[in-house]
This record gives C-alpha cells, structure tokens and sequence, in this order.
C-alpha cells in the first residue's frame, strides 16, 4: 500500500485559491445561462401574447362588447405595482373591466397568482374600481382540471381551438365579479 502524500500549508492554500478561482468563473457561467435562458422565457412569452392578441381584440370587442382594449398595460398606485397583459373595459351601462392574463403553459401557481392579481386590480387601477371586473386567463396548453378550477374561481378561459383562440368556458359558467363590493 502506498503512503498517503502529505500536502504542505502552502500547497493547501495554493489548491483552495485554485478551487476558489475555478468555482468563481462556473458561477459567471451560470449566472450567463441563466440571463440567457430567462431572456429566452421572455421572448416566448411575448411570442405567445403576440399569437392570442387578433382573437382577444375580437373577443372583447364583439363577444364582451368593450370599447376599448390595451396591451401590456403598467400601472403603480398606492404603493402597489402590477401589469396587465390585456385590459379591456368600457364606461358604457355595462361598466365593466376584463383583466386577461396570457400564458404559454398553464402552471397551477399561475392560476393563484392571477385570482391574487384580480383581487388587487381595483385598489391599484383605481379609475376602474367601480366596474364590474372580469378575470380572464388565455393559454395555449390548459389541463381539463385547470380549465375546472379556473371556471370554479369564476374566470373565464380562452384557449385554442380549430386554430382559433376562442372562450371555452363551460356553457353554465358564472363569472365572478372581482370589483370592490360598496
């Protein structure tokens, strides 16, 4: 059996500095990757609210007779910072808002996250607070049980179809009204 080789104080430190440069320089490179890859996300994600926006304008124009419809709209009040991916509202008798938020894939965090969002809406987009406001969530891939648990919260779903992007909630769907109670 060979001896096992002592290492000296200065070869310890010199390894450790080397170890320390090399974990430094993977960490650049992750740090990189990761830059890349949430610029990747992004650009998907703008991909897929540029494919919803013809079908959604049509939907909230002639389905949901709004008068007007904004894109990626930023707002901060209160405090409190949000963005839209849709906005459609109208002042007329009907005085409602429908809040659509666009995703490629559907996660089941998204969904809490949009009912959370909704919640907020009014107290931060105070010019709407006495509308009735409508959730709506449009995604390419929606799971039968996320299209249930979506109809459940009262938002409604769009969804592809024949090529179309169209409303797919169930015929006795009730949409729920997320506007401040007076």
């Amino acid at each position: 059996m060979a001896k096992p080789k002592h290492i000296t104080d200065q070869e310890l430190r010199d390894l450790v500095a080397a170890t320390t440069e090399a974990v430094g320089r993977m960490s650049a490179k992750v740090d990189k990757v990761s830059e890349e890859l949430g610029f990747i996300g992004n650009s998907f994600g703008r991909f897929t609210e540029g494919l919803f926006t013809p079908s959604l304008d049509r939907i909230l124009l002639e389905d949901f007779g709004m008068d007007t419809i904004a894109h990626r709209v930023r707002r901060q009040s209160n405090g409190s910072r949000m963005e839209i991916d849709v906005l459609g509202y109208t002042n007329s008798e009907t005085n409602t808002a429908v809040v659509v938020e666009i995703k490629s894939r559907l996660r089941d965090i998204d969904i809490r996250e949009f009912e959370a969002l909704l919640k907020r809406f009014p107290t931060v987009y105070l010019d709407h607070k006495d509308k009735k406001i409508i959730g709506m969530m449009a995604a390419v891939n929606i799971s039968a049980e996320q299209r249930a648990k979506l109809e459940r919260s009262g938002i409604y779903v769009v969804e592809i179809s024949d090529d179309v992007f169209r409303v797919v909630s169930n015929k006795k769907f009730k949409p729920k009204d997320f506007g401040l109670k007076p």
